[in-house]
């Protein structure tokens, strides 16, 4: 995470600056709001659903304010991350289950991330990515 955001910071535009804040934010954030090790995804995590929804709403305004594709890919996965949220309340949902499917989609964020500094940090520099 460290070493996509820090990249994001030095080499990207303001959208994947405000990206690479924002999941360092919530990875933190979450961390400390999260419940007690006993009760950890038992239910509801209300106070990481609401920081989740919060990235949710900062990447949908940068979705809305900026003519790049991928932070409409970012605000995707972080809304099914949002959504995963409600998993407590299907029956039979086991905690580790409901805990691995909030952490899965920051991967692939990660990823789309990487790619759009590293097509930014291109693109500024001239380069475009089918060179004769």
């Amino acid at each position: 995470m460290w070493a996509v955001c820090g990249y994001a910071l030095l080499r990207g535009g303001k959208a994947e600056r405000i990206a690479a804040v924002g999941i360092i934010a919530m990875t933190y954030l979450s961390l400390l709001f999260v419940s007690s090790v006993a009760l950890r995804f038992r239910h509801m995590e209300l106070p990481v659903f609401m920081v989740d929804g919060s990235f949710f709403v900062v990447l949908l305004c940068l979705s809305m304010t900026t003519e790049k594709y991928w932070p409409l890919w970012l605000t995707a996965m972080q809304g099914l991350t949002a959504l995963t949220h409600f998993a407590p309340y299907v029956p039979h949902v086991i905690p580790w289950a409901y805990a691995n499917a909030i952490a899965m989609w920051v991967y692939p964020m990660l990823a789309t991330l990487a790619c759009a500094t590293w097509r930014h940090h291109r693109r500024k520099r001239g380069e475009t990515f089918f060179t004769d």
